[in-house]
């Protein structure tokens, strides 16, 4: 995460930047296919209490992958929009109350990703069959039990309680949240969680599946 801001100027180039990586990490996950016109990125300002987010979809907001570093706006923890053209995402409660329970995250990413979500739905456990992604899964996912939208605090408090110190969270038959120290390490965790649903998936009607047994 990057260091506070000292100055006006400071917080400038601060947010330029986090505009453009909340841009880029939403292009990712479109293009990989985890994300389409729903969903958004956020990226928490350090050292404020401000929030870089993708701006609600709209006819002129499309999808995650077309939306330029200066459509996102800025809102601030109670969800109120600081500066931007346009509206946040009904979901916004997502974001600012998780940045409000835990200092330690720097990026919150909501997706509707598909074996990842099919996961949820079944309540079956993602295994940690890979190395690399192993320590996304080392503990069991939680799961946020009301599958409609996290469309004002209350629901947001709630989900961040059910989140507790992961790094994911399902939303009962409706997403997966994910919160990051940073949004890039969000997205990789949005990638990593995809793929070992996949592989879970595809060796689920194998006898036996050796786990990575330094991550279980």
């Amino acid at each position: 995460m990057s260091a506070a801001p000292k100055s006006p100027q400071d917080l400038k180039a601060i947010e330029q930047e986090l505009r453009l990586t909340v841009a880029t990490a939403g292009a990712i996950l479109y293009h990989l296919g985890l994300a389409d016109y729903m969903g958004h990125v956020s990226a928490r300002v350090p050292g404020t209490e401000r929030i870089i987010i993708k701006p609600r979809h709209s006819p002129s907001v499309h999808g995650m992958g077309t939306v330029a570093p200066e459509r996102m706006i800025v809102i601030d923890f109670e969800g109120k929009l600081i500066e931007g053209n346009d509206g946040p995402p009904a979901e916004k409660w997502i974001h600012t109350e998780i940045y409000k329970k835990r200092p330690d995250v720097g990026g919150v990413i909501h997706t509707h990703q598909m074996m990842s979500v099919a996961f949820g739905v079944a309540e079956r456990p993602i295994l940690p069959l890979l190395a690399t992604e192993a320590p996304l899964v080392a503990k069991p996912i939680p799961f946020y039990r009301d599958p409609d939208l996290v469309d004002n605090a209350d629901k947001g408090r709630a989900l961040a309680e059910a989140l507790g110190d992961h790094e994911v969270v399902h939303i009962q038959n409706h997403g997966v949240v994910f919160a990051s120290p940073t949004p890039e390490e969000a997205t990789l965790a949005s990638i990593h969680l995809e793929r070992l649903a996949l592989l879970n998936f595809f060796s689920a009607d194998r006898k036996s599946t050796r786990l990575n047994s330094s991550h279980t």
